[in-house]
């Protein structure tokens, strides 16, 4: 058997030249997941985490926390898609609904939907020069096939890639991937469970290190 936390990265820097960066906030966030599972005694056999920065940040900031963490192995399939890249494919197509206030979270997320549901329905114009979103789902297969060969593991990456990840354990189709993706919070937990012939989500964008009076203020979505 197999069970697997997939965590979102941290906070990162929204609204910066480089989003790929945690926050002062993001790490935080992290710091207080590591003491969780440590103060919980749930202890990994493997940390995997996507190549970004923000998923390497947010892997070693938890297992800094850790009592016995394992090495951190890297996996190219549980990068994030590069959202910036869709939107401005989606605004070159639909310039009426191009982003001009990148400081505007919501208005950058209503984007990023209608670019995402835009690109898994082919309604795009074709770029060779962007993945498109079979290749998308093929990478993320292929990292869950290398995340689950036993054991409990920790995988730190982004919600398009959590996201995907569930649709394909769960069968549901892209409008939900879609609106799982719009909800994912900060350093959150989405737990599963796989036998041998099925899979099992327990938990979905959990987080149990931040739900306390004194911490409500540090749940965020970017």
């Amino acid at each position: 058997m197999a069970e697997l936390y997939f965590v979102r990265h941290g906070q990162a820097s929204f609204g910066s030249p480089n989003y790929d960066q945690l926050s002062e906030l993001g790490f935080q966030q992290c710091q207080w997941l590591g003491e969780y599972f440590r103060q919980r005694d749930i202890a990994f056999d493997r940390v995997i985490c996507g190549e970004m920065v923000r998923h390497h940040q947010t892997a070693e900031t938890i297992c800094a926390a850790l009592a016995q963490p394992p090495r951190l192995e890297t996996h190219a399939g549980f990068n994030e898609f590069d959202f910036k890249a869709l939107l401005q494919r989606f605004a070159d197509a639909h310039p009426d609904q191009a982003v001009d206030d990148w400081g505007n979270v919501r208005q950058v997320y209503r984007c990023l939907r209608a670019a995402m549901l835009a690109w898994a329905e082919e309604r795009l114009p074709p770029c060779d020069s962007q993945e498109s979103w079979s290749e998308f789902r093929q990478r993320v297969a292929e990292a869950l096939g290398f995340a689950r060969r036993g054991g409990r593991t920790l995988i730190s990456t982004s919600g398009g890639a959590i996201s995907m990840a569930l649709s394909q354990l769960m069968g549901f189709g892209a409008e939900t991937l879609v609106n799982l993706n719009m909800q994912s919070r900060n350093a959150a937990i989405t737990h599963c469970f796989y036998t041998a012939n099925e899979a099992y989500v327990t938990g979905f964008n959990q987080v149990p290190h931040l739900d306390t009076p004194e911490r409500l203020w540090s749940i965020t979505l970017s």
